[in-house]
């Protein structure tokens, strides 16, 4: 199994302990990770996590110097040039005809067979829907997916490399992000142009956020299939900024036990709680609901004095 993620130095211990889950969960299983590499990643921190990794069983092979291919596309003020990276992996990665491209914030929790033999003859990619924001599925109409349960999130992606190559898709997503002002640039853009040959899959192959702690994804995926994934899901994903992270103060997220059992398997076993902030410290008595609507609302304050 080839597995894919991107990090810059700051999320080289998150990514870590997503590694270290997906190993724990194909005990005796050959996977092979492909870190895509900011260039502030020095030589000793790539060291360190190679022999992690081949300790735990698995491989490591990282590519550096991708910031050439993407350094004149649009970022977002907590998602640097990273975030373009996974664009490259047809190129990067000749001789492979799938990958599973995972988030740095997101765990395996279990056994990725099912989705890994996933049938890709005539789509881009397998992936989940995304789960809106009240009011912001109105963004994927904006953009033209009329559909709005169409539009996959980005986090979790098995990729039909072969496919890709063969249609020019990476240049395709690149050249549209250059050339069109996009809210979400990297999600919309891999939408834009895979998103019409794209097999959904069930939410348990990307259990965001907004399945366990959210009432949302009722209405995309219909109640029973969301209490599936959150039952049983197979990659948890903590998708969304801030508290949204099991790294910081407000997270109750039921599953951030596990991000830090993983994170302590690490070389980076120490874990300092982000947003530990007298704000913060006011806030956390308060019903989860009350937080996450006060922090989005200043987040999307801020994106959008940001755009002006």
């Amino acid at each position: 199994m080839h597995v894919a993620c991107a990090t810059d130095q700051a999320y080289i211990p998150h990514c870590a302990a997503m590694m270290h889950s997906a190993l724990v969960a194909h005990p005796g299983e050959a996977i092979t990770f492909h870190l895509l590499a900011a260039p502030d990643i020095d030589v000793r921190t790539l060291d360190t996590l190679r022999d992690f990794v081949a300790k735990s069983g698995g491989e490591l092979v990282a590519h550096r110097d991708l910031d050439a291919r993407v350094n004149d596309l649009p970022v977002m003020d907590r998602i640097p040039a990273v975030m373009w990276y996974r664009v490259l992996l047809p190129e990067l990665l000749p001789e492979v005809d799938r990958v599973l491209y995972l988030d740095a914030d997101t765990l395996v929790v279990s056994e990725l067979g099912p989705l890994w033999a996933t049938p890709l003859d005539d789509v881009y990619l397998a992936a989940v829907s995304n789960v809106f924001e009240p009011g912001m599925a109105a963004h994927a109409v904006a953009i033209g997916i009329d559909d709005t349960t169409r539009y996959f999130n980005s986090g979790v992606l098995l990729l039909n490399l072969d496919l890709m190559r063969r249609d020019g898709c990476s240049s395709a997503i690149l050249e549209l992000a250059r050339q069109r002002p996009l809210l979400w640039p990297d999600q919309d853009a891999l939408n834009l142009v895979l998103g019409g040959r794209c097999a959904l899959v069930h939410p348990r192959w990307n259990c965001m956020n907004t399945l366990f702690l959210g009432r949302d994804g009722a209405a995309v995926f219909g109640a029973e299939r969301v209490e599936e994934a959150v039952r049983d899901p197979a990659v948890v994903h903590f998708e969304g900024p801030g508290m949204a992270k099991p790294w910081h103060y407000l997270n109750r997220h039921p599953r951030r036990a596990d991000y830090s059992a993983h994170r302590r398997a690490t070389p980076w076993p120490l874990l300092e709680l982000e947003g530990r902030t007298l704000k913060n410290r006011v806030l956390r008595p308060l019903p989860t609901r009350t937080v996450d609507r006060v922090l989005r609302f200043e987040h999307r304050t801020r994106e959008r004095v940001a755009r002006r």
